[in-house]
């Protein structure tokens, strides 16, 4: 058999060198391919194996057809082709092996430089022998073979079956263990062609080659060891191609990913425009609400900017609030008055709407919303439940019938101040206000509660103004009055003197014309009676106009004086007087404000309180000039428009005249209590 072989033998390397380039042409495809394997990123090395080496194998074919045919030996540049070219296909397959070592990847060119030194290793062990045994040039190119297959073939087969049994895990963890075997197989394939193939060699100057070489191996097995190179080679090539069809799997599995990931990316994308298409129908009717609830707004700021009469603008904005909404049927203002009272300010109803909500309710709901400065919903069974305003537009009104409110007061607010609500009703039980609603009421009360707020502004404007011309007017009488009381004691006391005194002066020089010397001293001293009485009328009349204490001494001895004044004239009251030493002497102006609100409380007294107890007391705390007046009169209603006009006008007089240099006048008085005036002015006049 082994010399059937042996005539054979080029069919053999034929088969041998097409089993390598046909492995080197399936590796070099695939290796194409876009993958994920690691294994993938190294089989060029290996395709370039397959190519070289089946190219050696075939031109060694070449060499041996034409030794047979010819009797041709092969020349040495012939055969030093050959032997680069075996030297140059182990290195391949040592790159391949390389490749696939543990961070191979992250080191490139540790791995090139690895090959490399295998390469120079072979040159080194070639120039030694041919440094050391010096043998001809034939035989030094069968020892650089040997040397080829035993420094470089052996090491490579070796790593890249090392490499190929590492890489089965890849294989498994991806779940392609059918492709794994394969590789299984080809590394011993690979290990039998690598390991036992190349180590049976032709004889050779190398050690062992002269004992362990090709003959022994055909002795032995009865077949030429390139069979059994040639029959590995095939294995490796089937069971790497059967391997590689795991790229074309994973390929299959990518792309139904692909398909996958893209069903799904257009399912989301349909279902991303239904919600978009969705949240755009939703948003067009949040944007109709809203652009309605705008222009009701600026309608209802329109019709309250149009008018400052309170009573027409709450009548106005109610109109127009209960319009706004479908399901309202009745709309109220409630005011709060200085008593604590309720005052219904303002009310609109549709045209033969019901009555929906309880008084007791509704009164219940707006006390609420005044005292919590929060929405009340009035609900379907009575109960009221508080509602915050600030989220009440964040949720969603679609809520089952019990929780719903037949009934919102919303507070009304100005400069941190509940003064009212405004209140909104349903028209039917079956549909309820939302939150939603009590948002939108919420809005418009904030409105409304600004312009009635100037409303009520503008009307103590009104009053101040009516006020200030009653107060001209009464300023203008009580002028005229006191010229008429000056001209009147003028008239009947200093004039009447006056003229006694002028008609005894006339008898005087009558008389003295006459010769007569006593009588006219008698009637001088009568006149010099009547000259001092009328001097002293005329002092009080200046004094009462504005006392000269005043100006030369200051507002305590004025005030201590006037008090004198007054208990003489007014005897059955006990006038007491309290002073404290001011610092300083006050403002011209600020003397004379005080002096004329102790002037006026005390003329008030004496007219009007029926006091017979009267305290006055002047000092100075801290940065404020204070005057008190307290007395234990009958006292009286402030509040009460049946207070006697004069009084009354003297008293805002009063306060209007103090509050002018910036200071402030408080008067508290009950009916039977008594009254206290007290006035703070502050140290210096409010504009220095």
């Amino acid at each position: 058999m082994s010399a059937f072989f042996m005539q054979n033998i080029v069919y053999v390397f034929f088969l041998y060198g097409l089993a390598f380039f046909a492995m080197g042409l399936v590796v070099y495809l695939e290796s194409g391919r876009a993958t994920e394997f690691r294994f993938a990123r190294a089989l060029r090395p290996l395709a370039f194996f397959g190519f070289v080496h089946g190219g050696h194998e075939w031109f060694e074919m070449f060499q041996i057809f034409a030794a047979h045919e010819t009797g041709r030996s092969a020349g040495l540049v012939e055969e030093t082709i050959r032997v680069l070219s075996l030297a140059g296909s182990f290195l391949f397959l040592l790159a391949f092996g390389v490749r696939l070592l543990p961070d191979a990847e992250r080191r490139p060119t540790s791995s090139r430089w690895q090959v490399a030194a295998f390469a120079a290793l072979w040159l080194l062990g070639v120039g030694f022998i041919a440094w050391r045994l010096r043998p001809g040039p034939g035989d030094l190119l069968v020892a650089a073979d040997v040397l080829a297959r035993y420094g470089l073939g052996i090491p490579g087969a070796l790593l890249a079956s090392w490499a190929l049994l590492r890489e089965r895990h890849d294989f498994h963890a991806r779940g392609m263990s059918v492709y794994g075997k394969d590789l299984l197989w080809a590394a011993l394939a690979l290990f039998i062609y690598g390991v036992i193939g190349q180590f049976f060699v032709r004889p050779s100057l190398v050690f062992p080659s002269q004992v362990v070489n090709t003959a022994l191996f055909l002795r032995t097995f009865g077949i030429p060891v390139q069979l059994l190179r040639s029959l590995a080679a095939t294995a490796v090539a089937i069971t790497l191609g059967g391997a590689l069809r795991a790229f074309e799997m994973e390929s299959r599995e990518r792309l139904a990913r692909a398909n996958k990931a893209r069903i799904e990316a257009q399912t989301a994308a349909l279902d991303a425009q239904e919600r978009r298409a969705n949240e755009v129908e939703a948003l067009n009717v949040r944007l109709q609400t809203t652009a309605r609830e705008l222009a009701a707004m600026v309608e209802l700021a329109r019709i309250l900017s149009s008018t400052m009469e309170l009573r027409n603008l709450l009548r106005y904005a109610l109109y127009q609030v209960v319009n706004s909404f479908e399901l309202s049927c009745c709309g109220h203002v409630f005011l709060k008055r200085r008593d604590g009272q309720l005052e219904a300010a303002g009310e609109y109803r549709r045209p033969d709407a019901p009555t929906p909500t309880t008084p007791a309710a509704l009164e219940q709901a707006v006390r609420r919303a005044i005292g919590s400065g929060q929405i009340v919903g009035v609900e379907l069974g009575g109960r009221t439940s508080l509602l915050d305003p600030d989220n009440a537009s964040e949720l969603s009104d679609d809520l089952a019938t019990d929780g719903m409110f037949r009934t919102l007061a919303a507070p009304l607010s100005a400069k941190q101040e509940l003064f009212g609500a405004l209140v909104m009703s349903s028209l039917r039980e079956d549909e309820p206000f939302g939150l939603k609603d009590a948002a939108l009421l919420m809005a418009f009360a904030q409105q409304v509660a600004t312009f009635v707020e100037n409303a009520r502004l503008y009307q103590v404007v009104q009053e101040r103004e009516t006020q200030l011309g009653q107060l001209v007017r009464q300023l203008v009488n009580a002028q005229e009055g006191e010229r008429q009381r000056i001209a009147r004691e003028l008239h009947d006391e200093t004039g009447q003197k006056l003229s006694a005194l002028a008609m005894g002066l006339a008898a005087v020089e009558t008389q003295l014309a006459a010769g007569d010397r006593s009588r006219p001293v008698i009637l001088v001293q009568n006149l010099r009676q009547v000259a001092d009485h009328a001097l002293t009328e005329l002092r009080n009349v200046m004094a009462n106009l504005r006392p000269s204490q005043l100006d030369d001494l200051g507002l305590a001895p004025a005030l201590h004086w006037y008090s004198q004044q007054h208990a003489v004239r007014h005897p059955q009251t006990n006038i007491t007087f309290t002073a404290e030493r001011l610092a300083q002497r006050l403002p011209a102006e600020y003397e004379t404000v005080l002096f004329r609100a102790a002037q006026e409380t005390l003329t008030n007294v004496a007219r009007h309180a029926q006091a017979t107890q009267v305290t006055v007391v002047l000092s100075q705390q801290g940065d404020a000039v204070r005057l008190e007046v307290v007395d234990n009169g009958v006292g009286f209603d402030i509040q009460s428009p049946a207070a006697p006009e004069h009084q009354g006008w003297g008293l805002i007089g009063m306060r209007e005249r103090v509050a002018l240099v910036g200071g402030v006048c408080t008067i508290e008085s009950q009916p039977g209590k008594g009254t206290r005036v007290v006035i703070e002015l502050p140290q210096r006049p409010k504009d220095t």
